[in-house]
């Protein structure tokens, strides 16, 4: 078991990974609302308010979080109350929203279920929903005041599910933790086994890395939090263009090997960069083009997507590019030179 904390801004981030979570919730002293996956069986939970929610893109609505609010507010659930999500990334956007906006703000903790809620969507305080058939236009920054990470949801997924995450901890490598890349490149065989103890040491890796950005650029204004968004422009795009039909980690994968030949062509990468994301996507068997991803891409949908990214600014879009593995720079990219190399990428 690890237990660290991190500050970020007004906020104590307190993380607890591989503890038992009914044990750790149930050591709060309070009243507890807690919105699950309609797909978990929550077994001497104790709590005052039980939701069940989707856990899928199509809940990811506002009235998904106005339902939990209507809840909450017929409990009488007041600030000195706490919310708990337990579910993968759907059900921590939604709820952390949720928890956001109810009297200006409940405390939040965020109990991921999923490997790419353990290593990404549980951290970092964003909260969203999709609007106009794009996704997390209307959300918050609003940290959690506690994350538990219990490996042990870990041992029944399937490894489909173990593969879309990797895409998101690949990424951490790429462009912020060159050990991390190399621990990945020598323990595949080790992680792909679920073997607990590498597990623990990708999660505590994923989540020290995105908190350590996290926390010197809450809200995404000082240009540093977008190296968290590699591949996810292009991945975002992709996910629109199949109509939310593509999972997320593997948009995000095709989306960096779009991006890495992007900021190749644009001379910021260094010669080898796009080999090296390439070959540790494929070792971990991430499809790395559009035609591997099993389902049709508008590219005009996904074009059109790109145009309302929210790292568009004065008619260029943030990237971040990695210059070497581990390292990367901020690059402003003009929209229509961006949407020309996506239209390329794309088909």
């Amino acid at each position: 078991m690890r237990s660290f904390q991190e500050q970020v801004c007004c906020s104590q981030v307190d993380v607890v990974i591989g503890k038992d979570y009914v044990e750790e919730l149930n050591s709060i002293n309070g009243r507890k609302a807690v919105v699950f996956s309609k797909n978990l069986k929550l077994e001497g939970l104790e709590a005052d308010l039980l939701i069940p929610l989707d856990d899928g893109e199509q809940a990811k609505d506002l009235s998904t979080v106005l339902s939990i609010a209507r809840e909450m507010f017929e409990k009488g659930f007041d600030r000195g109350d706490y919310v708990i999500a337990v579910g993968g990334g759907t059900v921590l956007d939604v709820v952390g929203f949720a928890s956001s906006i109810y009297l200006r703000g409940l405390k939040l903790v965020n109990v991921p279920t999923t490997f790419l809620g353990m290593v990404d969507a549980g951290i970092g305080g964003k909260t969203g929903v999709n609007f106009q058939g794009i996704k997390n236009v209307l959300g918050t920054f609003y940290q959690p005041s506690k994350i538990v990470i219990d490996l042990k949801f870990l041992r029944t997924l399937p490894i489909e599910e173990l593969k879309k995450g990797m895409a998101e901890v690949i990424k951490y490598s790429l462009t912020l933790d060159k050990e991390l890349y190399d621990y990945l490149s020598l323990n595949k065989d080790r992680v792909m086994a679920k073997d607990e103890d590498a597990l623990e040491e990708v999660v505590y890796r994923s989540v020290k890395d995105k908190l350590g950005v996290v926390k010197q650029d809450e809200r995404e204004e000082k240009g540093i939090r977008i190296v968290l968004n590699f591949g996810h422009t292009i991945g975002h795009a992709i996910e629109a263009g199949s109509d939310f039909k593509v999972p997320h980690g593997y948009a995000i994968s095709v989306g960096m090997v779009c991006e890495a030949k992007i900021a190749e062509e644009m001379g910021y990468s260094e010669e080898g960069v796009v080999e090296d994301v390439l070959w540790l996507l494929q070792l971990y068997n991430l499809p790395i083009s559009v035609d591997q991803l099993g389902q049709n891409v508008s590219v005009e949908k996904a074009l059109k997507a790109i145009g309302k990214d929210k790292k568009v600014r004065g008619g260029a879009v943030m990237m971040p590019f990695p210059t070497r593995i581990g390292d990367w720079k901020r690059v402003d990219v003009p929209l229509e030179t961006l949407r020309g190399f996506a239209e390329q990428c794309l088909k």
